[in-house]
């Protein structure tokens, strides 16, 4: 237990205990940290040092990018049947072996794999099972199209499922009695009904005997108003919710209902009323300066005041139990509840590989009458299909950009010295943006905001106000594609510092899609004293005409909107499994096994093997609502230190019953690491140096994480999960202590004399206090009274206010 001097009342509410670690934390025996291989790791720092940027550009860039297949196959619905059925031998000499473990895996026993597979293959090549089945045209269609993606695996994969559907069929039984036990038909049989997704949204059972939904798409490229008109629906409605994909944009929606800020449907603004630029969300034509009507006032209007609510994942706000809106992150969205409205915000991450079974879900199931999609073009064709196959209605509405976005002449040459006030620079490698932040500060003596990923959405946010600021010293900003969702940014030029992004296997070159989203972040409507045109350009001039092609080139149609695990699909399987199935062989029954409707695909699992195999190891310990709820909690399965405090949790969880956030922190092998971040900030001696301080900001980043998952068990088991505030509290001592990182990299390369007291002043500075409206249980005359009396403005730490004692145990 470490002492640091209390940087600020707010920052640290609470009065800690003595320097000396309770006995309950103290005789906690160590974690073994694990690697990805599976050995112990040698319990050093990973090195982030953080290099010099080199603006030369690679000779010819040096990428492994996956390149198209001269050979590809194309195949058409007309000939899929003939292409399985002249191809089964060869599926089994090659995967055959792979396909007999899988079956045994799902309980096939091992004496009766080669009889099974071989009758398989005899009735393949004979042509009877794609005759049994009679799949229609669309089934044919997705076939094609997905054995002509490329992805290896795919006629691996639907030769398992076309297995277990015909073995389902009287025919296929028939055609294997005699051969086969008939328990392990039954068995076969019993794994593909529980695994049958074709009609997976009655399992919304509410929304389906519910009236038919009226859908109404606002599409529209970035910085085209498309998202305003649903958010004034919002605000009009009795019943309402927002679901969005950041905890960002969920506070602002929270935030600006609760003032009045959003001009409700049908109301008429006052004619003084000032539109607000100040928002992450597009502003449309009736919000520009000297219009008559205003979307988002910038000062909040008691006749518009609605109590809203807020849920995400880790933090929730109550003004009102009787607040009938509600603003979420798309994961937590209630879908039993009724709404009038409901506004689902970034449609086109319905087919992400990760998250999209939340959009997916939220389509389902949401119980609303009239819900809105905001997003891009890209997913009407994909709606279309859901909206008909469910017997709803859908109206799209188009949005046009309001200002001009255009591709410069040519790129800036690998010159940084061209880099100009309020550009973006956009990179993909998160060790390679502090090298080109500090190349752009040294080449133009113009400081560099820096948003990415693994950064927290509060210090993003911060960082972006810090760029807007015409008072601050921050000219430029450096980002990943984070920056292209749910940041409000004055940018003037986007420059594409490289256009190729690693995707966990090799370096792809940008979608078209990936680059009109970061693209469009420049010139936004209202940002700047003219309208001009936003500009886009690239560090490479090779890279500059990918980026040409790809703005005016249209959308590509989302294929499929993605299906995630959730109780009621996993529990059946669960079932249907042996007893000591594992979560890697749940996966893979919804990847071979499981019939989908066309336009529907599963998760990526693989994603979640990681997180699974971390499950497995509590399966005694977790029901399967909890095991779903730890493999989707906001835990970097990938980082080896996050996963060390993952395994805490669940190991003090198992041993406990009740987890302290302190003893979870120190058994993760992270708290030693936050106190030493404390301690260098509070210290007198000198700074440390880029490299130590950029290792320190990564470790931060991991405690943040791991706090995250606290605060997200302890919204669901709140006994087992009790220090939800202590949890807040050292938050926001983590993410003071980032900002800290953040300003001494910049007081060093400027030569501060005393970079860490110059960087500590700077961060205290500008941080705010704990709004008043974070508090729960204000009420409706609450907010109203609050508005009249501005309490939401927004009040400053004094950097040379007194200073008192604190401990972090």
């Amino acid at each position: 237990m470490l002492c640091i001097r209390r940087l600020s009342g707010i920052h640290h509410a609470r009065t800690l205990a003595p320097c000396t670690l309770p006995k309950r934390v103290a005789s906690v025996p160590p974690v073994l940290a694990r690697t990805r291989t599976g050995k112990a790791s040698k319990g050093r720092e990973r090195s982030t040092r953080a290099r010099s940027f080199n603006p030369k550009p690679p000779a010819p860039r040096q990428h492994v990018v996956e390149q198209e297949h001269t050979s590809k196959l194309r195949l058409s619905p007309g000939n899929v049947i003939d292409y399985l059925e002249q191809n089964v031998s060869d599926w089994f000499t090659k995967h055959g072996q792979q396909a007999a473990e899988r079956l045994h895996r799902f309980g096939v026993p091992k004496d009766a794999l080669k009889p099974l597979l071989k009758v398989y293959r005899t009735r393949m090549e004979a042509g009877d099972v794609f005759r049994d089945l009679e799949y229609g045209e669309d089934n044919l269609a997705r076939m094609a199209r997905d054995l002509s993606s490329g992805n290896r695996s795919a006629a691996d994969r639907y030769y398992t499922k076309i297995l277990f559907e015909w073995a389902s069929l009287p025919q296929g039984q028939q055609a294997l009695e005699g051969t086969v036990p008939a328990e392990v038909v039954s068995r076969m049989q019993a794994l593909f009904h529980a695994a049958d997704l074709s009609k997976v949204s009655w399992q919304y059972v509410i929304t389906r005997c519910s009236p038919p939904r009226k859908f109404i798409m606002h599409v529209g490229p970035t910085n085209s108003g498309k998202t305003h008109n649903a958010l004034r629906a919002l605000a009009a409605a009795e019943r309402g919710i927002y679901a969005g994909p950041l905890r960002l944009l969920a506070h602002e929606i929270y935030d600006r209902l609760n003032k009045g800020q959003i001009v409700p449907l049908g109301a008429e603004p006052p004619v003084e009323a000032e539109p607000d630029s100040q928002t992450n969300f597009d502003i449309g034509e009736d919000a520009a300066p000297g219009k008559k009507q205003v979307v988002v006032t910038k000062t909040g209007n008691p006749q518009f005041v609605r109590p809203c609510n807020m849920v995400t994942g880790e933090e929730q706000k109550i003004v009102s139990k009787d607040a009938t809106l509600l603003s979420c992150t798309v994961e937590m969205t209630p879908l039993s509840t009724y709404w009038d409205v409901a506004v689902i915000d970034e449609i086109q991450l319905i087919a992400d590989r990760q998250r999209g079974g939340a959009w997916t879900a939220a389509v389902l199931g949401l119980n609303a009458g009239e819900i809105h999609l905001c997003g891009e073009e890209s997913a009407i064709p994909l709606i279309e299909s859901i909206v008909r196959e469910l017997g709803d209605t859908l109206e799209v509405q188009r949005y046009n950009r309001l200002t001009p976005l255009v591709v410069a002449d040519k790129s800036l040459g690998g010159d940084l010295s061209k880099i100009q006030e309020g550009d973006c620079v956009v990179a993909f490698s998160r060790s390679g943006l502090f090298g080109l932040k500090h190349s752009i500060e040294k080449a133009t003596k113009m400081r560099c905001a820096l948003a990415y990923g693994r950064l927290p959405p509060e210090i993003r946010s911060e960082q972006a106000a810090l760029f807007n600021d015409p008072q601050s010293d921050y000219r430029v900003i450096v980002g990943s594609d984070a920056i292209g969702m749910g940041l409000n940014l004055k940018i003037k030029r986007v420059i594409f510092e490289a256009v190729h992004k690693w995707d966990g296997g090799s370096m792809r070159v940008l979608s078209t899609s990936q680059i009109k989203q970061i693209a469009g972040r420049a010139g936004r409507f209202g940002l700047h004293d003219s309208d001009a045109a936003g500009v886009v350009t690239t560090l490479h001039e090779p890279d500059l005409e990918i980026v040409r092609k790809a703005l005016p080139a249209p959308f590509e149609p989302l294929q499929y909107a993605r299906l995630h695990m959730s109780v009621e699909t996993v529990t059946p399987i669960v079932r249907a499994l042996p007893w000591d199935a594992k979560g890697a062989t749940i996966g893979d029954v919804f990847l071979y096994v499981s019939k989908m409707a066309h336009m529907f695909e599963f998760q990526d699992v693989y994603e979640i093997n990681d997180a699974m195999k971390t499950i497995d190891s509590f399966a005694d310990c977790l029901t399967i609502p909890s095991r779903l709820i730890v493999q989707n909690s906001p835990c970097p399965w990938r980082d080896n230190y996050a996963v060390d405090g993952a395994r805490a949790i669940l190991e003090i969880y198992r041993e406990k019953l009740q987890v302290r956030v302190e003893e979870a922190l120190h058994r993760g092998r992270l708290l030693h690491k936050l106190n030493r971040a404390l301690l260098l900030m509070q210290a007198d001696g000198p700074a440390p140096d880029s490299m130590t301080t950029v290792q320190v900001l990564n470790t931060l980043e991991t405690v943040h994480k791991v706090l995250d998952l606290y605060l997200w068990f302890s919204y669901r088991y709140a006994v087992a999960f009790p220090d939800r505030k202590n949890a807040f509290d050292i938050r926001q001592l983590t993410e003071l202590a980032m900002d800290w990182c953040l300003e001494v990299l910049h007081q060093t390369r400027v030569g501060s004399r005393d970079a860490a007291a110059e960087a500590r002043k700077a961060v205290m500075h500008r941080r705010p206090q704990q709004k008043e409206d974070e508090v729960s249980g204000v009420s409706e005359e609450t907010i109203v009274g609050k508005l009249n009396s501005n309490a939401y403005t927004e009040n400053y730490y004094d950097p040379n206010g007194p200073w008192h004692l604190s401990v972090v145990r």
